[in-house]
């Protein structure tokens, strides 16, 4: 008798289990068709470059007069100085930033940029390019850029006797 008794308990817990199973994959469904459903933001690339820019910094792409120089040295970014190099006139080579960071563009690696603040960026803009790097030991901290001095002319006065 207590077998009988056992048999329909078995019974009963299955046909319960087989509606709890149907539930809980109806259950895992409903959370798939949802999940399908909501929008997501657009996961940003590692390879995208805007994910290096900090605020109130701004990249500004260069042209690199010795980039085959920079292949073999420089990985996907560094520590840099910038420099214009002489020109055909006679002026010499001069300084234009020290210790910047240098980014190697990720879907083109042979174009650079540097990561500059935004009001640096229009300076730096209006140079002439191509520019010589020369790479810096990246642990030193702090970019300064170096303010062109207007020439000063000089007036000789002649005593003429």
């Amino acid at each position: 008798m207590e077998l009988i008794k056992i048999a329909e308990k078995i019974k009963v817990a299955a046909t319960e289990g087989r509606t709890l199973g149907a539930m809980i994959v109806l259950c895992g469904l409903i959370a798939l068709i949802v999940e399908l459903r909501t929008d997501k933001p657009e996961a940003v690339s590692a390879n995208d470059a805007s994910t290096f820019i900090p605020d109130g910094f701004v990249l500004v792409p260069i042209d690199v007069q010795n980039p085959e120089a920079l292949d073999s040295i420089l990985g996907s970014y560094g520590v840099v100085d910038l420099f214009v190099p002489a020109s055909a006139e006679g002026r010499p080579s001069r300084a234009i930033a020290k210790r910047i960071k240098i980014l190697r563009a990720p879907l083109n690696p042979n174009h650079f940029a540097v990561l500059a603040p935004e009001d640096e960026a229009p300076g730096l803009v209006r140079e002439t390019g191509p520019f010589n790097v020369v790479i810096q030991n990246p642990r030193q901290v702090g970019t300064d850029f170096v303010k062109s001095r207007p020439k000063r002319s000089r007036i000789r006065v002649e005593n003429i006797e």
